[in-house]
Formats: structure tokens, sequence, C-alpha cells
């Protein structure tokens, strides 16, 4: 895999590298130390907040440093409302959530790879951080 690769990282991959989720947690980690060009949505850290400060327990203000240290490393992408229009196609066609086809979407367009453990996604086109890790070696 070279540097030119463009991966838009799902929240549940984000997660998992920050809490050490049995057997994604190293998974996960190692997405980050492969040579990328690294993306999430906005939608993406408005999920992350929810997620550690509801289901992990973790204090808003440190979740608010986790989010800062998040958006230095990883590029923020704000959907479009083209975006919008190509989730709806989508989702016609698919029947998916309408969050993974927005997802789906904005990393079309950002001509970067979906990466996450959503297997519904996968079969949809994402790619696994697994299969991501395969190809980088």
């Amino acid at each position: 895999m070279s540097g030119s690769e463009r991966l838009f990282l799902d929240t549940n991959v984000v997660v998992a590298s920050l809490t050490s989720e049995p057997q994604r947690g190293a998974v996960a980690t190692e997405i980050l130390d492969i040579e990328a060009e690294y993306y999430t949505g906005l939608l993406n850290i408005m999920e992350l907040r929810t997620v550690l400060t509801k289901k992990k327990m973790i204090e808003q203000n440190r979740v608010e440093r986790i989010i800062k240290q998040i958006e230095d490393r990883l590029e923020v992408i704000y959907h479009e409302p083209s975006d919008l229009v190509a989730a709806n196609e989508l989702q016609s066609q698919t029947l998916l959530y309408p969050l993974d086809c927005l997802l789906l979407a904005i990393a079309e367009d950002q001509d970067a790879t979906l990466v996450t453990f959503d297997a519904e996604l996968i079969d949809a086109g994402a790619r696994s951080p697994s299969d991501i890790l395969e190809a980088s070696r």
C-alpha cells in the first residue's frame, strides 16, 4: 500500500483503537500505523463523542481532548449536499441505514476507502481493517 492510500475511518475503528477492545483494538491501532492519508467525518466525530461519554463512561473533558488529538491526526470531512443526494440514491438501492449510506458517499467523494468493522458496510463496498492491513504488507 502506498502513501497515496486514502482511508476514511468509521467510528467503530476509532473507538476500538482508543479503548483497546478485545480482538479489535490491536487491529484498529495497527491501521493508524500504516502509511496513508486518514479521514473521518464530522458525523463520526459527533458519534465518537457520544460513544465515549455515554457507553465507555469517559469524562467529557477528556473526550474533548481526545477529539482534538484525532482532529490533529485525521482530516475531518463535512458532508456536502451532493453527498446527501448520493447517499439517498445508494439507500434506495441497498436499504442500508441512512448514516451508513452517507459515510459511503462521503468516502467515495474523497476517493477514499471506508474502513469499518461493520459487516453490512463491508458487504456494500467498505473494507475491514484486517483487509487493509493484509494489503499493506
